[in-house]
């Protein structure tokens, strides 16, 4: 195929808000004897344009101590808390208090139903009439209280308390969720299609606004399923979260298979995940491989003269029913196919399967393959780098073939710009590491590495221009062999994780190299109007479209121990579609910690379904699933225009208090995953983990090129080495996911005998452009050394790697003085306003003297990197970190 252009745009819009009002919620207590009293909260309301004050607010609770769970099942479950009084009992917070009592149902669980007057309340679960066993929020024991309101006039509420989980689901603020279907009878209750069964409630132990409900009790066979709310029918969700809309139907695959119901109140999605484990085997589209037969499948919704050719035989193809697929042909082929090629046809037209696992190169046909079975080259995976939260992430971006085509990677010449190119050990370039061993000297957790799959360009090409969405590119392979070309690309992963490193993926779903891709299978994979730039995207809002994007993330989560994807132009996607396919994974490999995100707009079209697409505003939806967005507003903020001469905060200008705002991660105002009106509001993160904060990635001028366009001189001893070292220690002290493209540490540059054009979009440029040259490791060995200090400290920082909305806005307040911004932050929720580290950012060309909590303070880095100094000093153009002793 020939090498097409297509121009990346990357022009969000950067616009700022105003700041809200800050609100006082009242305040509860209780003088219950076992009590300790919670400590106060601090909450900072921020917004991009005015930096908003905190407010202290203070509030109460109850917190008990708890002994180990009873073995024995409990005789008496009851609902002492605030509300006591109000329903008949002596006392507030009265366990053996006849009225608070629950009633046990034929399904085990135990279920209450009280008349509350207007309030706010808050309550635990006791057993046995006494405080010896309770339970709290989420379900833990001796856990903290559980808060519910009742609206004016007041209401009944219903208890559900399941003794297993120790989880108490209310319907006040969230009316009881119940998984109905036509399998309910099976589980215990009284039939099928029941609203009221407590059996299949749904909870939302964690808070996330995502209520589970999971079972292996569910026979094999096709079923269907429904949300309702409250307990009835009067409000239930369908197919699509659509209100009263069709059943959702699933299947279970055999007896015993795990079968996981989810549901999202925010956008009433519902989703059934049923599977026997990540090892069941797959029942999909594409060539599935037995030894005694090949069962090939193909979606073609427009014509039924459908073929596959293997062998030099045609097989004609005939309809066939596959549980959550539709319009799918099937033609069955005995014998032992493996590493045979095959061809598919619609309408006598020569196809490619876009479910092909291995690909012919340069041809449309597939070849017979079982990923799955092929094993690394160690004989089994090793253990996968452990990632408590996702804000422990640190990403590095890199291409395959730049990291290491250049002689100075010290590479092996066959493996450079090859996926074990990536992963050999021990290389050096005069002295100093490079390859991976310089990543683990670097400290990342995480590489992000650009387009893997099936390209159609021909390198060097950073691979935007998608082919074959399961098959590892053939030109960064150094075999031909189908088995061995696998093997290679899981050896390459298996070896990363060995070496502490976790691998993402950056996946172009967005659109295809050219539109006869698939356009000769059915013209309804791509979008009536273009949303890419490219002339042919992709339309995930057709259902197998979408089916077909989330069974090739399974296959590489499954096949290939992949730990997460970067979506490119993730804004033509979808939010509901990013939402069921981030839902599944997370749901179907439940120990990956997979991270998911993407760039949260199109190619530059207009797009007339924008508010139902990933952006900024609809971001606090997909927070239950963890997905999030490159934050392309604080880049902005901090650097200034992608290739522009004009520099932002970095070069001491801009807007300093949508910096202040971006180092808190770009929280919403309140915590809450309903979608946003403002689709481009900086202010989108419902959890830190959303925010993929960057100042430099493969687009555009990288940061180094970027400084000295706009002006600034002296290399890395210099201007340019301080504003480099300012941007990404801003970015690195920031709350969110860090992200730092290759060579960055090191003042990689693309500019070639003053060509900045080229630099701007060098996407298909030669190796003298994109080709990581080690030797700047040396020249510029003061800057590696800043982000080596920065990465570290910041993995040894708690209170820079916050995991809540809550925790953003109750443990952080950030300050802007003239141009300078300060963060303080505690890392102790119990005690959050004795903060425990402070942040300065100074782009100034002075000295900056901060004033310092009370305490004994250290200051830990400054513009050179790792320090261990007194005083409280910072130095002009750089960002300085204090902690206390």
């Amino acid at each position: 195929m020939s090498r097409r252009l297509f121009w990346r745009i990357r022009s969000p819009h950067t616009g700022f808000r105003s700041a809200p009002s800050v609100r006082t919620p009242s305040v509860h207590t209780s003088s219950v004897p076992l009590a300790s009293p919670r400590a106060g909260s601090r909450t900072a309301l921020r917004r991009a344009a005015i930096l908003v004050a905190s407010v202290a607010l203070l509030g109460g609770g109850v917190t008990l101590s708890a002994s180990p769970a009873l073995a024995a099942a409990p005789t008496a479950v009851s609902l002492p808390g605030t509300f006591d009084s109000a329903i008949g009992c002596s006392a507030d917070w009265q366990p053996d208090c006849a009225q608070a009592q629950l009633t046990r149902q034929a399904d085990g669980r135990w279920k209450a139903s009280l008349s509350l007057p207007a309030g706010s309340y808050t309550y635990k679960i006791a057993v046995n009439g006494s405080w010896t066993e309770n339970y709290g929020s989420g379900g833990v024991p001796g856990g903290a209280n559980i808060s519910l309101t009742v609206p004016s006039g007041g209401e009944r509420v219903g208890f559900v308390y399941d003794p297993d989980t120790h989880v108490v689901t209310d319907n006040s603020a969230m009316p009881v969720v119940t998984a109905a279907g036509d399998y309910q009878s099976g589980l215990g209750c009284a039939a099928n299609w029941s609203a009221g069964c407590t059996a299949t409630t749904m909870t939302d132990p964690d808070g996330t606004g995502v209520y589970t409900y999971s079972t292996t009790a569910i026979p094999a066979g096709d079923w269907n399923t429904k949300v309702t709310l409250g307990q009835t029918w009067g409000t239930n969700y369908g197919a699509g979260g659509v209100a009263g809309g069709a059943d959702i139907p699933f299947t279970v695959p055999a007896d015993g298979a795990r079968t996981t119901f989810s549901y999202n109140a925010a956008t009433h999605l519902m989703t059934v995940v049923s599977n026997q484990g990540a090892t069941a085997p797959l029942d999909t589209l594409g060539a599935l491989y037995t030894s005694s037969a090949t069962t090939f499948r193909i979606w073609s919704p427009d014509s039924s003269n459908v073929s596959v050719t293997v062998g030099g035989t045609s097989h004609p193809m005939t309809a066939t029913t596959l549980g959550g697929y539709t319009d799918v042909y099937q033609a069955v082929v005995s014998g032992d196919l493996k590493d045979q090629p095959y061809q598919f046809s619609v309408n006598g037209v020569a196809v490619p399967d876009p479910y092909a696992q291995m690909v012919k190169p340069g041809t449309t046909q597939g070849v017979v393959v079982d990923t799955a079975a092929v094993a690394p080259s160690s004989g089994g995976w090793a253990p996968r780098p452990a990632l408590v939260n996702r804000e422990d992430a640190v990403v590095y971006e890199l291409s395959a073939h730049d990291f290491t085509i250049d002689p100075s990677s010290g590479v092996d010449a066959a493996k450079r710009g090859k996926f074990l190119g990536l992963v050999q050990t021990g290389t050096t370039y005069n002295g100093v590491k490079t390859g991976i061993d310089h990543l683990k000297e670097l400290g990342v957790t995480a590489v992000q590495l650009m387009p893997s799959f099936d390209f159609g360009s021909t390198v060097p090409n950073w691979g935007y221009d998608p082919v074959d969405y399961n098959t590892p590119e053939e030109q960064y392979s150094q075999f031909t062999a189908p088995e061995d070309r696998i093997r290679e690309y899981k050896d390459m992963v298996d070896a990363f994780h060995r070496n502490g490193i976790r691998v993402i993926m950056d996946v172009v779903y967005n659109h295809t190299y050219t539109k006869s891709v698939f356009g000769n299978i059915t013209g309804k994979y791509y979008t009536g109007t273009d949303l890419s730039g490219t002339g042919d995207s992709i339309d995930d809002g057709n259902p197998m479209v979408s089916r077909m994007i989330q069974d090739s993330l399974e296959h590489w989560v499954r096949d290939y121990d992949v730990d997460g994807f970067r979506f490119d132009l993730a804004g033509v996607h979808y939010y509901k579609d990013a939402y069921n396919w981030a839902n599944y994974l997370q749901t179907t490999y439940p120990d990956r910690d997979l991270m998911f995100y993407g760039e949260p707009w199109n190619g530059g079209a207009g797009d007339p379904n924008e508010a139902q697409k990933v952006r900024y505003g609809t971001l606090p939806a997909l927070a239950p699933v963890h997905f999030g967005a490159f934050n392309g507003v604080y880049r902005d903020a901090i650097r200034g225009g992608t290739n522009d001469n004009v520099m932002g905060f970095m070069g001491g200008s801009g807007n300093p208090s949508a910096v202040a705002f971006g180092m808190t991660g770009s929280p919403t105002d309140a915590d809450s995953t309903g979608t946003l009106s403002d689709l481009w509001t900086p202010a989108f993160a419902d959890r830190p983990d959303q925010t993929m904060n960057y100042v430099s990635i493969h687009d555009n001028l990288d940061l180094y090129d970027k400084i000295t366009y706009s002006g600034g001189t002296g290399g890395a001893t210099g201007t340019a080495g301080r504003i480099d070292r300012l941007a990404v220690g801003t970015v690195l002290t920031s709350q969110g996911v860090p992200v730092i493209a290759e060579g960055d540490e090191f003042l990689r540059s693309k500019v070639v005998n003053g060509d900045y054009d080229t630099a701007k979009n060098s996407y298909n440029a030669p190796d003298s452009v994109n080709a990581i040259h080690w030797g700047d490791k040396i020249t510029n060995a003061s800057i590696f050394a800043y982000y080596r200090d920065a990465i570290a400290l910041r993995r040894a920082t708690a209170s820079l790697r916050l995991t809540t909305w809550s925790a953003i806005h109750n443990q952080m307040t950030t300050q802007v003085d003239g141009s300078t911004v300060i963060a303080r932050i505690s890392s102790d929720p119990g005690a959050p306003t004795t903060y425990d580290t402070v942040v300065v950012a100074n782009p100034t060309a002075g000295a900056y003297n901060v004033t310092l909590p009370s305490g004994t303070w250290t200051k830990v880095l400054d513009a050179s990197g790792a320090t261990s100094a007194t005083g409280t000093s910072c130095d002009p153009r750089a960002v300085t970190v204090f902690t206390r002793s």
